[in-house]
């Protein structure tokens, strides 16, 4: 069986999949205008897992222009090609749903989600030679659909103090 982008958007995504206003703090999310969006139950856990990274993101900043200062003055001797990278994972409670932040060393912020999904076929060919009864068998197999929701962004209007000069001016 092929599994097309047309039988994905007709059976296996779902039509109320939304694209919500989803702010943390002075982080906004933009969605990407290709992504599906996410479901109305996913929305808490999205934020959730982003309120956690929230109070890290200073530091990783950090790590990261550390880690290209130091990829510049070649002081400890990094390949050029060498472009860091961070990345999170989340998982919700049966592993069917992750979320994945990647952030560059520029400070560039995507968040992609993927969903495990399981096939089951049936087969109902064995029988049971001691028993003489057909047994049913499952035969699993999964596949991970993936896309990309969009970028984390600062949002800078919002900043204490910024919203006061900009109506000065």
């Amino acid at each position: 069986m092929i599994i097309t982008r047309d039988l994905i958007e007709r059976y296996i995504i779902p039509h109320d999949y939304e694209k919500p206003r989803i702010e943390i703090g002075n982080y906004y999310l933009k969605w990407n205008d290709k992504s599906y969006g996410i479901s109305q139950k996913e929305i808490s856990d999205l934020k959730g897992f982003l309120r956690n990274l929230l109070q890290y993101f200073d530091i990783i900043y950090e790590l990261l222009n550390n880690l290209e200062l130091s990829r510049e003055k070649e002081k400890r001797h990094l390949q050029k090609e060498l472009s860091p990278h961070i990345h999170f994972s989340h998982s919700n409670k049966d592993r069917m749903l992750s979320y994945d932040l990647y952030m560059a060393s520029d400070g560039s912020t995507f968040i992609d989600r993927t969903e495990r999904f399981e096939i089951t076929n049936k087969d109902e060919s064995e029988i049971s030679k001691s028993t003489n009864v057909q047994q049913t068998r499952y035969n699993n197999s999964e596949f991970y659909l993936k896309w990309n929701l969009g970028e984390l962004l600062f949002n800078r209007q919002d900043v204490v103090g910024f919203k006061k000069l900009k109506k000065t001016y």
